[in-house]
């Protein structure tokens, strides 16, 4: 399975991801306003698709994240990275959302990702010649 599609309650699609092997790395798009339920959704979809593919690259994208995650960040922290790292993550770059206090919970995550080497982009274009410049 090279792409994944998850909905909400409302049936309103909130996480895609896609396994871009020409890149070598797991592109994850979250979409509108989540809750922490969709998180945990949506994390475990992407830890399934990080060990079954060996990537070691994340280019995870915000861009139209609505909702503040700054609470859920510490849950990804204790229960998402150790998992994400035991499975070769090792670098993630992360497109930020242009809303403030989406953008401010982004920069938090980052400082929550030891010792996945995390790097914040406000463009995807950015993001992913950053992460074609890791081995």
């Amino acid at each position: 399975m090279n792409k994944q599609i998850i909905r909400n309650a409302q049936n309103e699609i909130f996480y895609e991801a896609n396994l871009d092997q020409e890149n070598g790395w797991i592109y994850i798009n979250w979409i509108g306003d989540i809750e922490l339920e969709d998180v945990k959704k949506g994390t475990q979809a992407f830890l399934d698709l990080l060990s079954i593919s060996g990537c070691r690259k994340l280019l995870n994208d915000n861009s139209l994240l609505t909702s503040n995650f700054l609470e859920i960040n510490e849950w990804i922290e204790t229960n998402v990275v150790p998992v994400a790292v035991q499975s070769g993550l090792r670098y993630m770059a992360h497109v930020l959302s242009p809303k403030f206090i989406t953008r401010f919970s982004g920069i938090d995550l980052g400082l929550r990702m030891k010792p996945v080497e995390f790097q914040a982009f406000k463009e995807r274009r950015k993001a992913e010649k950053w992460l074609n410049s890791k081995d």
